[in-house]
């Protein structure tokens, strides 16, 4: 499959584009992946530094708030999961747990640090666990290595990142969430475009499909013509 490039070490999977004519209301994205590879600095910074005015931390790391969507403002909703997985063994454990989040979400950022190998080899069974929960659904996925800033302590290079992205059919992109506000912005927004893609490709069909042609209505001199003469019949 070839894949075509997006800005610095992105990879973009084919993804079908249908006529946006439909208001998403609300875009509900998911950020996975082991503990400290930096997810809440991440929507955090992205929450803060992108947009004007407040965001709104719920229960359950929940954040919430107005985000602009290709010219439309849009409710967006971000599940910061816990990073549970310290071991290998944690893996089946974690993804049970996660299954409640992965049937909500509309998108999905799956998380590994550069400095840590381990966290970049949970990364293939979150995304087959996410295709395993939504199996029909073409549900936008993107890949970030994040502490881009920390090269002197890599051990995943971004060849690595590429080619997993590649192997997986998804989006890639190579992060520094404490040097490079522009890099989280771009992941997140490239992720609620995606989505409200799709939103749009699926309500469009729906849209189309419930556009049976009413009849017209009826003309009123007609119908005061036709009321007159079955009042002079009945006099007659």
């Amino acid at each position: 499959m070839r894949l075509a490039t997006m800005a610095q070490n992105y990879l973009l999977a084919p993804i079908q584009e249908c006529p946006s004519d439909y208001l998403v209301k609300d875009i509900k994205l998911a950020v996975l992946g082991t503990g400290g590879v930096g997810k809440s600095a991440m929507i955090v910074r992205y929450l803060t530094r992108r947009f004007i005015g407040d965001y709104e931390p719920n229960t359950g790391n929940l954040y919430s708030r107005l985000v602009p969507v290709e010219g439309d403002q849009m409710f967006l909703q971000i599940q910061d999961t816990p990073g549970c997985i310290e071991v290998q063994e944690d893996v089946a454990q974690m993804l049970d747990s996660l299954t409640r989040c992965l049937k909500w979400a509309d998108g999905f950022l799956l998380v590994y640090s550069i400095t840590d190998y381990h966290s970049y080899q949970s990364i293939r069974p979150l995304y087959q666990h996410i295709r395993k929960i939504r199996p029909d659904s073409k549900i936008p996925i993107v890949i970030v290595g994040n502490k881009g800033d920390l090269a002197h302590s890599r051990q995943v290079s971004t060849n690595d990142g590429l080619q997993l992205a590649n192997e997986l059919g998804s989006v890639f992109l190579e992060i520094s969430t404490s040097d490079n506000c522009q890099g989280v912005c771009e992941v997140f927004q490239y992720l609620c475009k995606e989505v409200s893609k799709k939103h749009s490709c699926g309500n469009g069909e729906r849209r189309r499909s419930s556009l049976i042609p009413r009849p017209k209505s009826p003309n009123m001199q007609d119908l005061k013509r036709r009321f007159k003469q079955a009042l002079s019949y009945k006099v007659k």
